[in-house]
């Protein structure tokens, strides 16, 4: 009884922390929109928060990688994938600092050492990368990929909005929904990515214990 209980008070804390990273996105659209008075440029708040919540993510990967060998590859493998997205997201950075388009290549570079990592050992970390998709915060991750990566795309397609306001079209109200949706997105992403962190942590504390 008192087990179910706390099971209970705990997915609902988890649910009310669900809630305020939720929550995020729109505070942080209202702060660049109402008080910084951009449109989102580039270089907005909402554009940072992006690419922090993906440094974290991909941190977070990398720290499980770290402390937990049974995942060690696996985790590396997934970091080195959101270390590409943020190294995509950082292109003006590059634009401007060497040449424009060159993001491919530290991206490629990041995506060729994780794969060859990953290799060494393929079938410990293809088992590992099943228990992965396994896991219940799964579909979440999957969730904000989703979000992140086809449908901030195609809900701020230009022409749909240019249909929708015709003459009165501003590309403010077009930003506003990409980049809401793509800050949506990545903060599921992040929001599992913690989730996975203590979970397998907790997990392989538990098996050292019991070994």
């Amino acid at each position: 009884m008192r087990s179910d209980i706390n099971t209970i008070i705990f997915k609902l804390i988890n649910f009310l922390f669900l809630l305020i990273i939720l929550a995020i996105p729109i505070a942080i659209i209202n702060y660049d929109v109402l008080y910084l008075k951009n449109n989102i440029p580039e270089q907005s708040l909402t554009e940072y928060t992006q690419a922090l919540l993906l440094l974290c993510t991909a941190v977070a990967f990398a720290y499980l990688g770290q402390t937990n060998k049974l995942y060690r590859r696996t985790a590396f493998l997934i970091a080195g994938f959101f270390a590409c997205l943020l190294i995509r997201e950082l292109d003006l950075f590059f634009d401007h600092l060497i040449f424009h388009g060159f993001w491919v290549y530290p991206a490629l570079s990041v995506a060729i050492a994780a794969l060859i990592y990953a290799n060494q050992q393929r079938e410990r970390t293809i088992s590992a990368l099943a228990e992965v998709m396994k896991n219940s915060y799964f579909p979440i991750l999957c969730l904000g990929l989703g979000i992140t990566l086809v449908y901030s795309r195609l809900f701020g397609m230009g022409s749909m909005w240019h249909q929708i306001l015709g003459d009165n079209f501003q590309r403010i109200v077009k930003n506003i929904a990409e980049e809401s949706s793509e800050l949506l997105g990545y903060t599921l992403i992040f929001y599992a990515s913690i989730n996975y962190v203590f979970y397998y942590i907790k997990q392989y504390k538990t098996s050292i214990k019991n070994n």
